[in-house]
This record gives structure tokens, sequence and C-alpha cells, in this order.
């Protein structure tokens, strides 16, 4: 367990880091480029995240566990053959979806409700290899436990992404339109990464191998294809199809609706996926780690470590969720000048509570070879959102998409525990406990939203915010420590320092 949140440790400086830059960056385009244009950027993206799901979505986390599996049985020069076998798989689709877009112009308009997608579509298509590329070689690095270079690779995006950004969107080349910059950005920094990426896997002793292993690659690869391609599917409906129903709904025009789209996807759920910062290193840590147990026959093991691991998933949840519905207005308003977005915020923070705790539970179920039983739960998932989606935005206008989001995530949530408490038996009594607090941070985003909105009205968004942080900041942790949620043991795991 103290080597797990050790390798946890060094993933979330990294991507805590990373994610913050990601926050901050998130700004910085909403006020440049506008909720509009955030939402083409989305419609667009969507349907690229559905072409580069089918190519390498599920092979970067088969990649990881078999790499471990065979680390620990002792076959480490397979590792190399594995890498070459999937890198084959992924940039084999990648390329043939480019040369059919490319060889047929007249698909890609046919796809987009809105033209405007058009060409920044074409600008970000040579994304489909570099994303091949990019995921396969990380994998390769977090199934061999690198977890240095699985996280500074991630911080290495970012930070070129916005340096292309800043520069593209500041003017400095006057032939880049700057409606497409970011298209541009997107890509050079992709290609960044990706050099990086081949020079160290060379630097870390990788080497060219023959591939092998296509088959059990495929094989395992595919029910993750799946869950991630049906998401990205039904992401790419939402974002071609929502912007139609508003304008049905509630009678508003396309860039209306547009604008809608763009506060929901590129200003409430980025400050959502806030807490996998902390919870989604820990969800990236255990797949290896547990496939290592798994292939020792130390399955007694898991089950501790997952019950512990869920828990400090959802005590991050918790927290995040009360600090975001008791100040949602006044984040928006700070955050993005934008009092709409952050009514949605306060009202989809909810949605973070069966998040953290979901993906974990999703990366255990992969580490323990279980693939189709995450693709059951997500295909589960994503027919309650669909359904509450488009049958409730006739009512309740885009506020639909929070509440079909967070029952989506609670129907999988509940599946994946289930699949779970089968396989390792976990400990129910942290399980409990996340409950609690749980109910705890309920009552206090209750008790502090009158006090954020006073705060605001008379000293302004900011200090409302900080208000708010510091009074969770104290009593949040009391009541952990209080109700022995969070014990002695716990912290020392946390604060250990010393070599697993």
């Amino acid at each position: 367990m103290k080597k797990i949140f050790k390798s946890f440790a060094i993933v979330t400086a990294a991507a805590g880091f990373t994610r913050l830059l990601s926050f901050v960056f998130k700004i910085y385009l909403s006020r440049v480029l506008g909720a509009e244009t955030l939402g083409l950027y989305q419609i667009a993206t969507s349907v690229l995240a559905t072409l580069a799901c089918v190519g390498s979505s599920g092979i970067p986390v088969t990649l990881s566990r078999m790499t471990a599996e065979n680390r620990t049985l002792g076959n480490v020069g397979y590792s190399s053959s594995l890498l070459s076998a999937a890198i084959a798989t992924s940039l084999s689709f990648a390329l043939l979806s480019t040369a059919v877009f490319i060889a047929f112009p007249s698909l890609a308009p046919s796809l987009f409700s809105d033209e405007r997608c058009v060409p920044i579509f074409y600008i970000m298509l040579p994304l489909l290899a570099t994303a091949a590329l990019y995921s396969c070689l990380r994998g390769w690095f977090w199934g061999n436990k690198n977890y240095g270079v699985y996280a500074a690779t991630e911080l290495t995006d970012e930070i070129t992404k916005i340096l292309f950004s800043v520069i593209l969107l500041s003017g400095t080349l006057v032939a880049v339109n700057a409606d497409k910059a970011y298209a541009y950005a997107i890509v050079a920094s992709d290609v960044a990464v990706v050099i990086m990426l081949l020079v160290l896997y060379f630097v870390c002793g990788g080497r060219p191998a023959k591939p092998r292993g296509f088959k059990p690659i495929i094989k395992s690869s595919a029910p993750l294809t799946m869950t991630r391609l049906s998401g990205s599917l039904v992401t790419a409906l939402v974002s071609l199809a929502l912007p139609v129903t508003l304008c049905k709904a509630l009678g508003i025009t396309t860039g209306e609706a547009t604008a809608e789209l763009g506060r929901a996807t590129g200003m409430v759920m980025p400050l959502l996926f806030a807490p996998t910062a902390i919870t989604g290193s820990l969800a990236v840590v255990v797949i290896p780690e547990f496939a290592s147990l798994n292939a020792g026959n130390e399955r007694d093991k898991i089950g501790s470590a997952l019950a512990r691991s869920v828990k400090f998933s959802c005590l991050v949840s918790g927290f995040f969720f009360a600090l975001f519905a008791s100040c949602g207005v006044a984040l928006g308003k700070l955050l993005y000048d934008d009092a709409i977005a952050g009514r949605y915020i306060a009202v989809a923070s909810v949605s973070m509570l069966p998040m953290g705790a979901n993906g974990l539970c999703v990366s255990a179920l992969n580490s323990l070879g279980k693939e189709t039983s995450t693709f059951v739960s997500h295909a589960a998932g994503l027919v309650v959102l669909i359904s509450v989606l488009f049958c409730s935005v006739w009512f309740i206008g885009v506020y639909a998409y929070f509440v079909a989001f967070f029952l989506s995530h609670v129907v999988t949530l509940s599946f994946n525990l289930h699949q779970l408490f089968k396989q390792v038996r976990p400990d129910p009594k942290p399980l409990m406990q996340s409950l609690f607090a749980y109910a705890f941070c309920a009552v206090a985003a209750i008790s502090l939203a009158p006090l954020s909105s006073l705060i605001d009205d008379l000293a302004g968004d900011a200090l409302a915010v900080v208000s708010v942080l510091c009074v969770l900041s104290i009593c949040y942790p009391l009541y952990l420590v209080c109700s022995k949620t969070l014990s002695k043991d716990d912290l020392s795991l946390l604060l250990s320092k010393k070599k697993a």
C-alpha cells in the first residue's frame, strides 16, 4: 500500500500542476475565444475523439496491464514486442481514417450542423496519428511503472499547448486566423510531445522489436475500445444534437445554443474534473500495481488497498463538491465573468460525488482483466445519459445535461462496486465512512451557500470564494479526524516518505 501511495504522490504532483495550468488556460481560452467558438471546438473535437477511440483508446490500458504482468513473471523482453504490436494496430487505423477524409472531402461537412467546424476539424486531423503514438508510448512507460516519465509527458503536453496557443492567439503570426489558431497549437503540441516520448523511450532502454502479441492485445483491448468509443459517440451525438434540440425546446438561435454548449462543456466540465488531478493519479497507479498483485496471486492485498483508495477518492471529491456547490455563481463570475456558467457549476457539482470513486473502480476492474464488466457498466450509464438528457431537455433546458451526467455515473458506479465485491471483497467500512463524509459535505454546501451569496453581494466574488474555501479547509479536516474517518494509519500512509 505504501508503494502505491508513493507512486501516487509522484503522479499527483505532476498531474496537480498540469491541471492547474490547464484550468488557468481554459479561463484564458474562454475569454479570448468566447463560449460560441469553444462550442465549435467541442463539436469538432468530439468527432476526432470518436475516431481516435477506435484506433487506440483501449490499447494503452491493456498494454500497461500486460507489461506489468510480464515484468512480474520475468518476461521483460516481451514488452517491446507488445509495444510494436500496439503501435502498428493503432497507427494503421489512424492513417486509414485520415486518408478517407482527405480522399472524400464531402464527408466531413455532412457530420457537422455548423459548417464553421469543418476547417477546424481538418486542421486537427493529424491528431489521429499523434494520438496513436502518444497513447501507446505512454502505455509502455505506465506498465513499466515509470511514473516520472508518464506524468512528465502530460505536463509537457499542457505547457507546449499553452505556449503555442498564446503565441498564435496573440496575433504574432498574422497569417493564422484567430479562430483556427488554437487548432494549430494543439497539433504542434502533440507533435512535440511525441518526439519527446520517442527520445525518452530509447534513453530508458527501449528498443524496436518484432511485433508480437496482436491477438491478446486486440482481444483484451476490444471491450475497453468499445467503452471509450461508445462514450465518444455519445459525446459527439450530444455535441451535434443538443444545440439543435435546445433551439427547438427553448426557441433560441443556433449561436445561442452553441454558446450554451460551450458553457457546459468548455467552462463547467473542466471544473468538474478538477478533483481528477488527485483521484485520477491514484487510478493511474492502481492498474499496473493491482495487475502485478493479481499475477502474483495476492488478491487479498488488492481488496485492502482498493477500499482505502476509494475512500481517499471520495474524501477529495466531497471537498470539491462542497466548494463548488456553495459558491458556484461566485466562481463563474470570478473565473469566466459569466454568472450563467456559475449557476451551472453549482448544479453540476453533485456529479463529482460518484465520479471520483467510479474512476478508481473502473481502473481496478481493468487491472484484474475485467474489461468486459466495465464496458457493460459504461453502456448502462450511457443509456441512462441519453434517455434522461433528451427527455428532460424540453423541460429544464441545458440543465438536463448535468442531471443526465450525474445519474449515468451513479448507475455505472453501482454496477462496478457490485462487480468488485464479487472479485476482491473490499472492506466495507471505508466505503461507509465515505458516505458519511458525503453527507457532511452536502450539509456544508447548503449551509455555506447563503454566506457565499452574501459576501459576493457585499464584497465581490473573489472574497466569497476565498471565505468559503477557508471555512471548508478548517471544518472538513476537523470532521474527518473527529469522526475517525481519517485515521492515524491513513495519515501515516499519505505522509510517509520511507522507501516502499
